[in-house]
């Protein structure tokens, strides 16, 4: 498995860790490469040094860790040496580091995570699984990591180095229906590409009862508290919710609580002073073993994203982590995650970038019973285990890795 993510990083970047241990757990020996540690901060973590390349075993994996330039702010330059020295620091490390390899799972956020991938291919002869996590170009160009004059000349170089990564793949695994029309249409045959949507971290989310000495711990909350809990990224469209708290603003009953980081953190923790909010309160990223507790301490939570192309064609693994925690949600969403949310009956969806709809929407779920809310969590959480589980997704997957092996043999 080739990542630029890895345990022990939490958060948006736990997603490899736990399909890493899915396969494990499904008899197949798992080596990953990937980077040092050092996500959302930044800053490498505890116990690591960077170095050209370390070993480790976490959990029955075999980790075999590469330089990295350790950055995740908005500048365009760190964020490129960041991609770019785990693509070539990794493609060499896999190349001459790993043993026998009889096929590789390259997730594909960022989109040159695939370099170490195609390394593999073409000097060892071992076949990959793209998992596109991000459809590049679009999530940098919608994210506004790049822009000006520069934008249409690093578009065409980034488009053709995904068509060149969607040609070397075995299998092409998509995380939602959206997705698959959209590589469609760049000319990839369409019985090359499977719908494989994530699965969430179930020993990390899973239905519990909020405690109050949570509650207390990250409060105050108010009576009814709504909450977003993730990264603060561009895409995620968090102006909206700080809007939609100002419209609540005379409704004392009614609060928000954002916990978690990112690149945007302090442009809302502005916005939200200079509207005089006392309604919305910032809470830091959790450890990622008590999200369960932490979801639990919300009333509801809310899943925003940016009303652009790209997000009504993409499934936020927000949602399946809403999902298997069973709580009962709100989307200011479009496209795939609305309909997720719709058909899962787990909640209200409402028009991305309006916060007058996201108020309506979490005043009318505040004027429901605890029952009601219970309810469609309970939903939720029965839809995520048909559709989104580890035990359906895993198999898939580990099948899937197994074919791409075989077609290769089979040559």
């Amino acid at each position: 498995m080739i990542s630029h993510w890895y345990d022990p990083e939490g958060g948006a970047a736990a997603g490899p860790g736990t399909i890493a241990r899915a396969l494990r757990d499904r008899g197949h020996e798992v080596h990953v490469v990937t980077g040092f540690p050092h996500y959302p901060g930044g800053t490498v973590f505890p116990g690591y040094r960077i170095g050209p390349y370390q070993r480790e075993t976490l959990d029955g994996v075999t980790v075999h860790r590469s330089a990295i330039y350790p950055s995740h702010d908005s500048r365009r330059a760190n964020r490129a040496a960041n991609y770019l020295s785990f693509a070539a620091s990794g493609a060499f490390n896999a190349v001459t580091r790993l043993p026998r390899m009889d096929a590789g799972l390259v997730y594909s956020t960022p989109a040159t995570a695939a370099i170490p991938g195609m390394a593999l291919r073409a000097l060892r002869g071992v076949p990959y699984v793209a998992w596109i996590q991000d459809l590049w170009p679009q999530t940098v160009t919608s994210s506004g990591f790049i822009g000006g004059g520069s934008t249409g000349r690093t578009e065409r170089v980034l488009h053709r180095f995904c068509d060149a990564v969607y040609r070397g793949a075995s299998t092409i695994a998509v995380t939602s229906p959206g997705m698959r029309r959209l590589v469609e249409d760049r000319g990839v045959d369409p019985g090359k590409i499977e719908f494989v949507p994530n699965w969430a971290d179930e020993a990390s989310f899973a239905p519990v009862t909020a405690t109050a000495d949570l509650r207390v711990e990250l409060g105050p909350f108010r009576p009814f508290t709504a909450m977003y809990a993730g990264n603060f990224g561009e895409l995620q469209g968090l102006h909206t919710v700080v809007d939609a708290a100002a419209v609540l603003r005379d409704e004392p009953s009614i609060g928000f609580v954002l916990v978690g980081g990112g690149s945007v953190e302090q442009r809302l923790r502005s916005r939200v002073a200079g509207l005089g909010l006392d309604n919305v309160r910032f809470v830091a990223a959790q450890p990622f073993a008590r999200m369960s507790e932490v979801l639990a301490a919300g009333d509801v939570q809310l899943i925003s994203q940016k009303d652009v192309l790209l997000s009504r064609s993409t499934l936020p693994s927000k949602v399946q982590a809403n999902l298997a925690a069973g709580r009962p949600v709100i989307g200011a969403v479009a496209g795939d995650a609305a309909e997720v949310i719709t058909t899962s009956g787990a909640g209200y969806v409402c028009a991305p970038e309006e916060p007058l709809a996201l108020a309506a929407a979490v005043r009318k779920m505040a004027s429901l019973g605890a029952g009601e809310r219970a309810a469609m969590g309970a939903a939720g959480r029965g839809y995520y285990q048909e559709h989104f589980s580890e035990r359906v997704v895993g198999d898939h997957l580990s099948l899937l890795l197994a074919g791409a092996s075989h077609r290769l043999v089979s040559r």
